[in-house]
């Protein structure tokens, strides 16, 4: 009877909550990798291209985001403000356009009457194209976030949507800081 008592204890709690696994995120350092700033971004553009069903992440947040991380570096002013390339007055000032692409690929890995097992796999990818009227720099980064799901009798315990969003633009908006910041080391 002890047996039975704990096995409908666990079945009860499998019930009430579904498990959810996630590859750990990297820590990126990408801080203070200049002495000081040495150019001025103009966060002019950002476009967003959502290839996902049901994760979404918005033009503010991009911007948000990447303007900390490239600020971070201490190798740039960041502004959010919209400027033309002939309206710059300095040939260490750019406009810096940003590209997002957001994936989302889904797949049942297995499934029966109580339990289903699914796998997921979120990427946020960013192409930064600074430029002015002399230089241009390219810059890109993919982030990528994979994890395990799962149910049991149709019932998952609340998906961390937010913290899956944070660590995608934190993960790509770093990356894409320090290879910005290469890209202008090559130009000096």
């Amino acid at each position: 009877m002890r047996v039975f008592n704990i096995l409908i204890f666990v079945m009860g709690v499998l019930f009430f909550s579904g498990c959810s696994e996630k590859q750990s995120v990297l820590y990126i350092q990408n801080q203070a990798l200049c002495q000081a700033p040495n150019a001025t971004l103009y966060l002019s553009d950002v476009d967003v291209a959502n290839h996902s069903q049901s994760f979404n992440i918005t033009k503010e947040q991009i911007t948000l985001a990447l303007a900390q991380a490239l600020s971070e570096t201490n190798c740039y002013k960041v502004v959010l403000q919209n400027r033309d390339v002939f309206s710059l007055q300095s040939d260490d000032e750019f406009v810096l356009n940003v590209k997002a692409d957001i994936y989302q690929d889904s797949k049942v890995v297995s499934e029966n009457f109580f339990k289903k097992e699914q796998s997921e796999n979120l990427t946020l990818v960013l192409n930064l194209d600074a430029k002015n009227s002399l230089k241009n720099v390219r810059a890109n980064a993919k982030s990528e976030l994979s994890i395990s799901k799962e149910r049991y009798f149709g019932v998952e315990r609340g998906a961390n949507i937010e913290a899956d969003r944070a660590n995608l633009l934190r993960t790509a908006t770093k990356k894409v800081s320090i290879s910005l910041t290469n890209g202008f080391r090559q130009l000096r």
